[in-house]
C-alpha cells in the first residue's frame, strides 16, 4: 500500500494556485478538493470534523464549533461556508481548513455535581452536543461579565467577581472559553486563562497547558508560544502540547518553524501520531509538495496507518495535478484498507471529475451519493444542488430542490447559488422570496448570496436595485456586501469604480477590513488588463491591511507583468523577502519574461 501512496503523492507539476480563504463558501468549482495556496477559486474544503486537522488539545477539550468557515461554516462539512462577516473571507486562493475553528470532541459528559475550585477544568468535559445545547439556551453569568469587561481590566473584574462569594466551577470555565472562542475573542480568552493560572485557582493538566499555548500563539505569535513551553512543567511537555504548537505553525504556513517542531517531537521521543503527520502533509501540500512523499515514507517506517484525512489530502494532491487515474489509485488503496469514502470525499472526487471533463464518472459518483445520503443527511441536498449546477443540469437542480420539503435558510442559500451558477435568475429570485416568507428577518449573509448572483451574471441594474432594497429592509452592509458590490462592478467592466468603492469603504470603516477576496477581484481585474501600476497599488494596499496566515498574492500580481509583457525586476527577491515560495506557474512566467527581455535586448 505504502509504495503506491508515495507514488500518488509525487504529483507531476502540481500547479499551485493562489490562496483564497473560504469566505462565503462560495463553492466555486475550479478543481474541487481542499483549498490550497494557489490562484484558483476555492471549491471545497475539508470538514473540520476530522481530528487530524484540528488542534490536538481540542480533540479532547473545549473549542468553538466550525459548523458555520465551512460552515467557517469553512471548514465544517466539505460544503461549509465561511462566517458571514469574516474579514478573512477568501476568494481566489484556496486555503486550508482553518485551524482556528475546531469542534468539541470531549469524551465524557458533564457531571451533575459541581466540582470544587481546585479541580482541573480539563477533565470531565461536556460532550459536544451538551455544550451546544447549553450555550444556546443561556450565556453563563461569568461569560457575560468577561464579555462586558474592558480588555485592560479583565483581571480586576474577575477578582471582584470571585470576591463576591462566587465559585469558579469547571463547567462554567468551559462555557466561558467556548463562548469567547466562538466569538473569536481570543485576547480575552487568553487573559481569562492567565488569570486562572496566575491565581493558582486550578490544577492545570496537559490539555490546560496546551489551551494556554494555543491562545498565546493566536495572540502573540509562534515565538512567544515556544517560550511558554519552557514554563510548562516537564511532565506536561507531551505530544499534545507540541502538536498544538505544530498546528499553529502550519496555520500560518511557517515551514521552518513547523519542521523544527516536528523534529522536536521525534527528538524528544514523543509519540508520533497520524495527526502530526497529517499536519506536515497539509503544510507541504501548500508550499513544498515534493516533500509529501517523505512524510509517507516516515509513516510507513513508524507503522502509522493513514487516516481518512490522509487519503483526502492525497486525493486533493492528485486532483490538483489533474491526475484522474491517480485519484482512482488512492481511492482503491483507501477501500483496500477498509476506509470507505465518506460524503465529503465523494463530493471532492465528483468536483475533480467535473473539472477534468469526466462527466460520466462525475454523474456516477453523484448518483451514488444521492442514493446513499439524500434521505438521511440534509447537507447532501446542498452538495447535490451545487454539483448538478456545475454540470449545467437545471432539470436535476429543480428535481433535487423539490426533494427538500422543509428547507432551512442554508438550503435556500444553496439553491439560490445553484440557480445563479446556471444563470436562472428568475428561479433564484423566486427562491429568495420564498426564503423571506419562512422567517421574519434574515441576516445580511443571505441577502449577499442573492447580490452575488447578480454580480456573477453581470446584472448591474438589478444589483443596484437590490442594494437599495437591502437598505430599505434594514439589512446592514459589511465586508461580504462590499465584496459582492466590487464583484458586480468588476464583472460589469467598471474596474475603476470598484477600486474607488473599495478605497471609500476602507476609509469610512477603519475598524472593519474588506475581505481578502475583494482585493483579489480587483488585483486580478487589473492584471488581466496588464495594468501594472494599479495592480501594484492594490497589491501594496492588500499587504498593508494584512491577513494572517496568507502570503502576498505574487502569482496574481505577476499576471499583470505577463499580460503587459514587461520584465518584473527583482520579483524573485521580493517573494523571497516575504517568505513566498514560487510555484511552477510563477517560475514558468518568470522564465518567459526573462526570455522576452533577452530577445528584446538582442534585437536592440
Amino acid at each position: 500500500m505504502w509504495p503506491s501512496l508515495r507514488r500518488a503523492a509525487r504529483s507531476k507539476n502540481v500547479g499551485h494556485v493562489f490562496p483564497i480563504c473560504s469566505g462565503s463558501m462560495d463553492s466555486k468549482l475550479t478543481g474541487g478538493g481542499l483549498s490550497d495556496s494557489g490562484c484558483q477559486v476555492l471549491s471545497q474544503l475539508l470538514p473540520l470534523g476530522y481530528p487530524e486537522s484540528l488542534f490536538p488539545i481540542f480533540r479532547r477539550f473545549c473549542a468553538e464549533s466550525t459548523d458555520r468557515l465551512t460552515n467557517s461554516k469553512f471548514c465544517d462539512e466539505l460544503r461549509g461556508h465561511q462566517a458571514a462577516d469574516q474579514p478573512d473571507d477568501n476568494f481566489d486562493c484556496n486555503d486550508e481548513p482553518s485551524h482556528g475553528n475546531v469542534t468539541i470532541e470531549a469524551s465524557k459528559k458533564l457531571n451533575a455535581t459541581k466540582p470544587s475550585i481546585s479541580g482541573s477544568w480539563s477533565s470531565n468535559m461536556d460532550h459536544s452536543a451538551d455544550l451546544k445545547s447549553r450555550h444556546r439556551s443561556h450565556r453563563p453569568f461569568l461569560f457575560q461579565a468577561v464579555l462586558d469587561a474592558p480588555s485592560h481590566s479583565i483581571g480586576s473584574m474577575l477578582d471582584r467577581w470571585l470576591g463576591d462569594s462566587n465559585q469558579l466551577e469547571r463547567n462554567e470555565v468551559l462555557l466561558v472559553l467556548f463562548h469567547l472562542k466562538k466569538q473569536r475573542l481570543y485576547w480575552k480568552a487568553l487573559q481569562f486563562v492567565e488569570w486562572m493560572e496566575g491565581r493558582n485557582l486550578l490544577n492545570f493538566e496537559e490539555r490546560d497547558y496546551a489551551c494556554h499555548l494555543d491562545l498565546i500563539a493566536r495572540n502573540s505569535g509562534i515565538e512567544n508560544a515556544q517560550k511558554y513551553i519552557a514554563r510548562v512543567p516537564k511532565p506536561f511537555r507531551n505530544d499534545i502540547l507540541y502538536e498544538t504548537l505544530l498546528v499553529n505553525c502550519v496555520c500560518v504556513s511557517d515551514i521552518q518553524k513547523a519542521e523544527k517542531v516536528f523534529r522536536e517531537i521525534r527528538n524528544l521521543s514523543l509519540p508520533l501520531t497520524v495527526s502530526a503527520c497529517n499536519q506536515m502533509i497539509l503544510l507541504y501540500k501548500r508550499v513544498a509538495r515534493n516533500k509529501v512523499a517523505d512524510i509517507l515514507m516516515l509513516m510507513e517506517k513508524e507503522n502509522i496507518n493513514p487516516s481518512p484525512f490522509t487519503y483526502k489530502l492525497l486525493i486533493d494532491l492528485k486532483g490538483r495535478s489533474n491526475d484522474m487515474s491517480g485519484i482512482e489509485l488512492v481511492l482503491n488503496k483507501m477501500k483496500a484498507s477498509g476506509v470507505e469514502p465518506d460524503f465529503a470525499t465523494q463530493t471532492m472526487v465528483a468536483e475533480f471529475y467535473i473539472s477534468g471533463g469526466l462527466t460520466e464518472k462525475a454523474e456516477a459518483v453523484i448518483s451514488e451519493m444521492e442514493m446513499e445520503y439524500i434521505k438521511d443527511k440534509r447537507h447532501a441536498i446542498r452538495s447535490l444542488l451545487h454539483l448538478n449546477a456545475a454540470l449545467s443540469k437545471p432539470g436535476e437542480v429543480a428535481r433535487i430542490w423539490k426533494l427538500c420539503t422543509d428547507p432551512n435558510l442554508e438550503d435556500f442559500m444553496a439553491a439560490i447559488e445553484a440557480w445563479g451558477k446556471l444563470g436562472c435568475i428568475k428561479q433564484a429570485e423566486e427562491t429568495f422570496e420564498a426564503m423571506l416568507e419562512t422567517t421574519k428577518k434574515v441576516s445580511s449573509r443571505y441577502y449577499n448570496a442573492m447580490l452575488s448572483v447578480y454580480a456573477e451574471n453581470k446584472l448591474m441594474a438589478k444589483g443596484k436595485e437590490f442594494v437599495e432594497r437591502m437598505s430599505s429592509d434594514g439589512c446592514p452592509n459589511g465586508p461580504l456586501t462590499w465584496e459582492a458590490l466590487i464583484k458586480l462592478y468588476v464583472n460589469s467592466g467598471e474596474v475603476e469604480k470598484a477600486d474607488s468603492f473599495l478605497l471609500s469603504v476602507t476609509e469610512q470603516n477603519p475598524d472593519r477590513r474588506p475581505t481578502y477576496g475583494s482585493y483579489i477581484y480587483l488585483l486580478r481585474a487589473y492584471a488581466e488588463k496588464g495594468d501594472i501600476h494599479n495592480a501594484e497599488k492594490i497589491f501594496d494596499r492588500l499587504k498593508m491591511v494584512g491577513y494572517p496566515g496568507r502570503k502576498p498574492p505574487y502569482a496574481v500580481l505577476l499576471e499583470a507583468y505577463v499580460n503587459a509583457e514587461v520584465r518584473p525586476y527583482g520579483f524573485r527577491e521580493r517573494m523571497r523577502a516575504d517568505g513566498v515560495h514560487p510555484v511552477k506557474k510563477v517560475i514558468d512566467h518568470l522564465k518567459f519574461l526573462d526570455k522576452l527581455y533577452l530577445k528584446g535586448a538582442l534585437q536592440n
